[in-house]
């Protein structure tokens, strides 16, 4: 029984959840795209462009990204095991360094580098492979990592370098960038960069804007469940407290809920419960009671991202 509750709980954790920055960044990576591939059919020069798709940690960037490259079902990615690879996708290294990001892309697209290179050498034939792969976009996650605790030297590099892959002459790769708010810093500091950014901002949730489609997200995940609500998990002090154990951030609401479902499902009992939400919230903090927004009083006081802190100090 307990097998076929992680399973049912893996199938939900899969499902993706379209939201209004999900949809702006689908239209303008379609958007992009078709151009690309116009000008190609065409024979004509392009100018590519980049999208950044920016929110706190735990607000879904990743996936939606993902999401959106894996809905175009003409695109053709790396796991094809082919020649062409179409998009090609990283995780910015640490240490985040322009030749440690060369060397990771490089990587990606099927070439190991020696690592005594340097750096230029690195992004000069990472532009190389590109062309030969006929990569039409690169996407580039926590990007902020590659541009922030650098100095101006360093900045200026990195600014250079990621302007270097859209404007290549011989082929020209858009970027898809996804990183914190911070990621902004990179984007404003240089002016031809900003013009060819297209931003897309996971902005955070709040019970005014989306309390509504809270209380939708836990009914249809509880339904899919098979497990009844009580009916103070439909009040609008509940889905405050819901909102703000996750920090305000999309993606970990919907965490959130899953995981008191699942404290419901294992424990064996009949209906979900706030014990539930707060039990849930405990395993993942070791927070004291004080300090768990589904039982404390004053839950608006807590900082639920230092919340382990708080708790360890007692």
């Amino acid at each position: 029984m307990t097998s076929e509750i992680h399973i049912h709980m893996a199938n939900l954790r899969a499902k993706f959840i379209r939201h209004r920055a999900y949809r702006e960044l689908r239209e303008q990576f379609d958007l992009q795209l078709c151009r690309r591939r116009a000008a190609l059919e065409a024979g004509m020069a392009f100018e590519a462009e980049a999208i950044a798709l920016t929110g706190a940690p735990g607000s879904g960037k990743t996936t939606a990204v993902d999401h959106a490259i894996s809905m175009r079902n003409d695109l053709i990615l790396p796991k094809h095991n082919m020649e062409t690879c179409e998009v090609v996708q990283i995780q910015v290294p640490s240490p985040a360094t322009l030749k440690t990001v060369g060397g990771t892309l490089s990587d990606a697209l099927g070439y190991e580098l020696m690592r005594e290179k340097s750096a230029a050498l690195i992004w000069q034939h990472a532009r190389k492979l590109l062309k030969e792969r006929r990569t039409l976009f690169v996407h580039l996650d926590e990007a902020q990592d590659i541009y922030l605790s650098k100095g101006d030297r360093a900045r200026n590099e990195v600014v250079n370098t990621l302007k270097s892959i859209m404007n290549n002459k011989d082929w020209p790769v858009g970027l898809i960038l996804s990183g914190t708010p911070d990621l902004l810093h990179m984007i404003n500091a240089d002016r031809q960069l900003q013009r060819r950014v297209r931003v897309v901002q996971l902005s955070a949730v709040s019970f005014v804007t989306h309390g509504g489609d809270v209380s939708e997200l836990l009914r249809g995940f509880a339904q899919e469940s098979e497990l009844p609500v009580v009916s103070s998990l439909g009040e609008d002090e509940f889905l405050k407290r819901l909102i703000h154990s996750a920090a305000n951030e999309f993606g970990q609401i919907i965490d959130m809920i899953l995981c008191g479902i699942e404290e419901c499902l294992l424990a064996k009992e009949g209906q979900l419960e706030i014990s539930h939400f707060a039990e849930a919230f405990r395993k993942k903090t070791a927070c004291l009671p004080a300090f768990n927004p589904f039982l404390a009083q004053d839950y608006l006081r807590i900082d639920v991202t230092r919340v382990r802190d708080q708790g360890g100090g007692e």
